[in-house]
């Protein structure tokens, strides 16, 4: 009985392995696409949560307030963030030009005829851009408004 010996070639053409290294490059763009947008949306979102922290911390100090003592009056500061905490600047200090800060303003009204309400809205704008000139502008905003008997 005579075989003939077959020569079996084992291994790979080099068609095949261009589309291989292909699909694997196509997977890690995607992934790191993927990484990179969610990047962005955080860094979206740690700007809303810093300004919904910010709102809520002045509305508490305003509602802790002594009623009786509370005036009519509107008050700005500006907040900008630091590696270990943030430093406020008020309306009388120049302001900040750092790209990553926040305009807080709160306002307390007196809105009913007898004048024993009063109305605080504190209102904090964010990612500010640079407008014309030196002035900037905020495209986003936190809004929170309460009302409070003054009795």
């Amino acid at each position: 009985m005579k075989t003939k010996n077959k020569k079996i070639i084992k291994g790979s053409s080099l068609i095949e392995a261009l589309i291989s290294i292909g699909l694997i490059s196509f997977v890690i763009v995607s992934i790191l696409n993927g990484f990179a947008q969610q990047q962005v949306n955080t860094s979206g979102n740690t700007d809303h949560n810093m300004a919904v922290m910010l709102a809520e911390m002045r509305m508490e100090e305003l509602l802790k307030f002594p009623s009786g003592k509370l005036v009519e009056e509107t008050f700005v500061d500006y907040i900008v963030p630091r590696a270990n905490g943030f430093d406020v600047y008020g309306e009388t200090d120049s302001i900040p030009s750092e790209l990553r800060q926040f305009r807080r303003t709160a306002a307390i009204t007196r809105e009913d005829l007898l004048q024993q309400m009063a109305t605080i809205k504190v209102t904090v704008e964010y990612s500010a851009r640079k407008g014309t000139g030196s002035e900037m502008y905020y495209p986003f905003h936190v809004e929170l408004t309460s009302r409070r008997s003054l009795k």
